[in-house]
């Protein structure tokens, strides 16, 4: 379409009040930073053996699942939450697929069994394929609702989802470009507005 007449980036809409500040926290795992290569012998959930060779951080649950990553990811999200008094704040975490994202709800299920207990939306699974998550997707970016608290998806709400509330963007996942990381990290910069009503006299 040509070049565009005018441009508004993310840093102007910090510095002029419409978007929240956010803060990026980098968390290197071992096996990120290392690679993984499976012991010999070792076979996938079907039976078929898993090829020997370095798989790296752009492969992990895509071409390769490592069940010892996937539940240190669900502790440290469940352990920066809770040192940082933020088990109530509106938190969503991408994962690369759906299975990813049913499996990273099971796991944080078992880390937040309390909250869990206290109520059964405090996590749910947002993604296309589940009629009872999507339907709670009102109540997670209302900010008068306090559930659902966690909520875990793929793709489903990386564009359009106007969460005033929202405290944590987890990313578990590869992101393809700046662009895309901008409009996910948009996700929890959304400013909510305070309205005040003037009583009559």
């Amino acid at each position: 379409f040509g070049n565009p007449i005018y441009t508004y980036n993310l840093r102007q809409g910090i510095e002029d009040g419409f978007l929240a500040p956010y803060k990026v926290i980098s968390v290197e795992l071992d096996i990120d930073r290392d690679g993984y290569t499976p012991e010999p012998g070792k076979t996938d959930i079907d039976g078929n053996p898993v090829e020997q060779r370095t798989y790296t951080q752009e492969e992990f649950d895509r071409k390769i699942i490592v069940e010892d990553r996937r539940q240190l990811v669900a502790e440290r999200i469940t352990e920066f939450m809770k040192v940082n008094d933020l088990r109530y704040a509106k938190t969503i975490v991408f994962c690369e697929n759906i299975e990813h994202a049913q499996d990273m709800v099971r796991r944080l299920e078992n880390l937040n069994a309390d909250l869990v207990a206290e109520n059964p939306k405090y996590i749910m699974q947002i993604t296309g394929d589940n009629d009872v998550g999507k339907a709670e997707l009102d109540n997670f970016v209302d900010p008068s609702s306090r559930y659902p608290v966690v909520t875990v998806t793929s793709r489903l709400m990386s564009t359009g989802v106007d969460a005033e509330t929202c405290k944590n963007i987890v990313l578990d996942r590869s992101v393809g470009s700046m662009t895309e990381f901008k409009q996910i990290i948009g996700r929890g910069t959304r400013v909510k507005e305070k309205f005040e009503c003037a009583g009559e006299e």
